[in-house]
């Protein structure tokens, strides 16, 4: 039986996931996830962990320099809430 972990590294082979989904999907908290994504990008090297950043609905501002996986809470350049989650898929 494969760990989570394995899981995870699987999933994102074959499709892009949010963070939220990934949690959702195995019924844990969000730092969980975080963790675990934090030891994947590292673990399976010379394959990436790649993201396609979040976005402001509102103004389409990029958050490209963010290294954290949680979605934002506020867009810096209109200060808007509404923001797409981070998307996660494995290269």
């Amino acid at each position: 039986m494969p760990t989570r972990r394995q899981e995870i590294i699987q999933m994102l082979e074959h499709g892009q996931m949010s963070l939220y989904q990934i949690a959702g999907y195995f019924k844990v908290e969000l730092f969980e996830i975080e963790e675990d994504l934090e030891h994947i990008q590292v673990s399976i090297r010379p394959r990436k962990l790649k993201r396609i950043p979040s976005q402001c609905k509102q103004c389409h501002f990029v958050f490209k320099e963010r290294t954290k996986f949680r979605t934002p809470t506020k867009c810096p350049k209109c200060r808007s809430e509404w923001i797409t989650d981070a998307m996660f898929y494995v290269e």
